[in-house]
């Protein structure tokens, strides 16, 4: 145990050394972290119109190019795929709901946000109701927020616990 301590010691040390002077931080984008948790919330507003719209060019600018998203039901969309599944998709509104629950995050170049949205889907049937908790990861490009990730899982139309 004596020797771990003898080769530990300078490995804290070194840990410790208070000479090194952090990296330039960039200047805060936002005033606050309210400013920055409603700038993404719009941007997510922006998202649910263009989906209910079929804005193709919103969703060229809003997802970089190497985006990924995971559907709800399991399949792993590129950008372009994922574009096309919005465009073709049977939307008729796309609403948030359970806005209570949302989780921001936002540190430097990077944030987060998670939703749960209320679509209404023209089927066959007729139109039905799915509700979906949809997480999407931002970075900073080229001067511009761009989604980097996505990941949608269906939730069921109750609430759990009452």
């Amino acid at each position: 145990m004596k020797h771990l301590a003898y080769l530990l010691c300078p490995l804290l040390c070194a840990a410790c050394d208070n000479n090194d002077s952090p990296a330039p931080q960039p200047a805060a984008e936002f005033a606050s972290s309210e400013a920055a948790r409603a700038y993404f919330t719009d941007l997510e507003a922006q998202q649910m119109r263009a989906m209910v719209g079929r804005d193709s060019a919103f969703f060229a600018r809003y997802y970089a190019d190497s985006y990924y998203n995971c559907t709800p039901y399991g399949e792993l969309n590129d950008k372009a795929a994922e574009i096309q599944t919005l465009l073709r998709g049977p939307w008729v509104t796309v609403e948030p709901m359970a806005t209570e629950f949302d989780i921001f995050s936002h540190s430097g170049d990077m944030a987060s946000l998670t939703t749960t949205k209320r679509i209404k889907v023209r089927t066959p049937a007729g139109e039905s109701f799915i509700r979906v908790r949809r997480t999407i990861v931002f970075q900073k490009l080229d001067g511009r927020w761009q989604g980097i990730s996505g990941q949608g899982t269906l939730v069921q139309p109750r609430f759990v616990g009452q």
